[in-house]
């Protein structure tokens, strides 16, 4: 064998355990959400995407300073602006069902929920961010 058909068959197999390298990370659960990681305006998601949670859960997200949201809605439901606890200080916009308001309890199932947030500087260019997680009793 020639140098130049080592030299093929390594890079080959270097690929080869490239993949399965990445094959393993991808299926991770423990693998930070990237979507959020490369997302500015997006701190943390409460419960994080795939999270196992009770029907009593708050569901919201923390927003990086310097950005305003609100939760538009959580199962197909439409959160209602005052039933939202939406602390500037904290930059949080936070639901969590209760007796007599929209949501009493999150329902057993998979569950989505979807933001509108912005930009203090631009309020009139709002983007929206969606997630999933599971609800169990």
């Amino acid at each position: 064998m020639n140098r130049r058909s080592a030299l093929w068959i390594s890079l080959l197999l270097a690929l080869g355990v490239g993949a399965i390298v990445a094959a393993i990370i991808a299926t991770n659960d423990n693998v930070d959400d990237v979507s959020v990681d490369s997302n500015p305006a997006i701190v943390e998601l409460i419960p994080p995407r795939g999270d196992t949670i009770l029907p009593q859960s708050n569901v919201g997200v923390i927003l990086a300073s310097g950005w305003l949201g609100e939760l538009t809605y959580i199962d197909n439901v439409q959160i209602p602006l005052d039933e939202q606890r939406i602390e500037r200080a904290l930059n949080s916009v936070i639901f969590r069902p209760d007796e007599g308001l929209v949501l009493e309890r999150l329902p057993a199932q998979e569950v989505c929920a979807q933001i509108r947030y912005w930009e203090v500087r631009s309020p009139d260019r709002d983007q929206f961010f969606s997630w999933c997680f599971r609800v169990d009793g």
